[in-house]
């Protein structure tokens, strides 16, 4: 996915690799990664793992209080906090979503007292700030037990909506006693806080035993430890979609959508161009983060597709060509409002490179039809900046056309194509020496030559 690399120089491959992806994409139309070169969008690659929620339990005789904090960007995204858009959540937000983050608290965090499930009460929701800045929605809570609490359970599940794998470091204190503890999906926390003789007794002969035991195994817990560092810090460089660009890129879109819609001082087609950018750049990210981790992810794309969706921004899976592709609309209604407008050479070029991709090229009047607007296109803008990338296009629309027709025994076509084609790629070799696209001009020259000597 070479025109990601281009947007976003942080997850850049090696130039043989670019030009080899670009060879194979160009010559079989089986890839779609659709940045280029034309605009920078935002990204919705992150240099950050997935992130971490925090809590504190303590049990006082037949009262559980509770502090959660879950990080605030993966909140918004879920509950859609920052209504107005500005990238900032304020309290009167806060306070206009308390019925949605009560739900989400009680629905995610159950506490039990002897087996028996107790009811919440939310005392407090509010922004909280970590040392380095970063912001945790806050919820403070309560649950009272009809008597007092001898076996405590805890469960969480917070955030498992963006993450299946999502955490929460916990700390719980009862009886005196403090412990850390890993909440996750299948993890429950599950305590006797007020043991009986039998059991005190057991507890004291054990404790020896677990002593020696941790004594033996403290050398390797810090060898482990080391190593789990490690994979940590492996992990964390190779995040591509996270909740929190995401959830900055949808809100981005959605504030686009509204300009579009309304009659502000910023110029409507301005607001469509770059809503269409937004959506074209998504798409792209999306693609990368299955081609890197497979569907890993899913509940992110499912999210993402979701709420485009619900802004109608067309983005959908094609099955044949295995990508995600955007509709264009976006540039197309604002080629509609603007034809002779400062993007309109962007926004064509868009629309001209997601038909090429998702071309099947096995029709013949379509593929003459493709052409014919590529050929047209660069009449018009002679100096565009993709050009060359479009002129790649062009070439390999006139390869596709010498095959079909040679195997509709149609020999004299079949040359004029060949010829056309091998024209195509040796001007963008001649023009553009140093670039990949020159680089698959020469191999696509190298098959037209091959089938000539066939």
């Amino acid at each position: 996915m070479a025109e990601i690399t281009v947007v976003h120089s942080a997850a850049a491959p090696q130039p043989k690799r670019r030009a080899s992806a670009l060879l194979l994409r160009l010559c079989l139309r089986c890839s779609a990664s659709l940045c280029f070169t034309v605009f920078s969008v935002p990204s919705v690659i992150s240099a950050h793992a997935n992130s971490v929620s925090y809590a504190e339990y303590s049990a006082d005789g037949r009262i559980v209080h509770a502090v959660v904090r879950l990080p605030l960007d993966d909140v918004d995204l879920l509950l859609r906090l920052d209504r107005d858009l500005d990238g900032q959540v304020s309290g009167a937000e806060l306070d206009a979503s308390a019925i949605a983050i009560r739900a989400y608290l009680a629905k995610h965090l159950r506490v039990s007292a002897d087996g028996a499930p107790l009811a919440e009460t939310v005392v407090r929701v509010a922004v909280w700030r970590d040392p380095s800045a970063s912001q945790y929605l806050e919820g403070g809570l309560w649950y009272r037990a009809p008597h007092k609490v001898a076996q405590l359970s805890i469960h969480t599940d917070f955030l498992t909506e963006l993450y299946p794998s999502h955490t929460t470091l916990g700390r719980i204190s009862a009886a005196g006693h403090e412990e850390r503890f890993t909440f996750g999906s299948t993890a429950t926390y599950e305590r006797r806080i007020a043991p009986d003789r039998t059991t005190t007794v057991a507890m004291v002969a054990g404790g020896v035993v677990i002593l020696a035991l941790l004594l033996l195994a403290r050398r390797r817990m810090a060898a482990a430890a080391v190593a789990m560092a490690l994979v940590a810090a492996a992990a964390e460089a190779d995040v591509i979609m996270s909740a929190p660009a995401l959830n900055a890129t949808l809100k981005t879109m959605e504030r686009l959508k509204r300009e579009a819609a309304a009659d502000t001082t910023r110029k409507p087609e301005e607001a469509l161009f770059q809503l269409g950018a937004q959506a074209d750049g998504l798409a792209s990210i999306m693609n990368l983060e299955v081609e890197s981790h497979g569907m890993h992810e899913r509940e992110l794309l499912d999210l993402a597709l979701g709420r485009m969706k619900e802004l109608g921004v067309g983005v959908a899976y094609n099955r044949d060509k295995k990508k995600f592709f955007y509709d264009g609309a976006a540039f197309a209604e604002y080629l509609k409002k603007a034809p002779r407008g400062a993007h309109a050479a962007a926004a064509e070029f868009k629309l001209l490179s997601y038909r090429f991709y998702q071309s099947s090229a096995t029709d013949i009047a379509a593929l003459t039809a493709a052409s014919d607007e590529k050929k047209r296109f660069l009449v018009r803008y002679p100096a565009f900046e993709a050009n060359v990338e479009l002129r790649l296009f062009l070439a390999v629309d006139y390869r596709d056309l010498h095959r079909r027709y040679l195997e509709a025994r149609d020999n004299a076509n079949a040359a004029t194509y060949r010829l056309l084609a091998r024209a195509e790629c040796l001007r963008i070799a001649r023009r553009y020496p140093r670039t990949e696209q020159a680089d698959a001009a020469r191999q696509l020259l190298r098959t037209l030559a091959a089938r000539e000597v066939k």
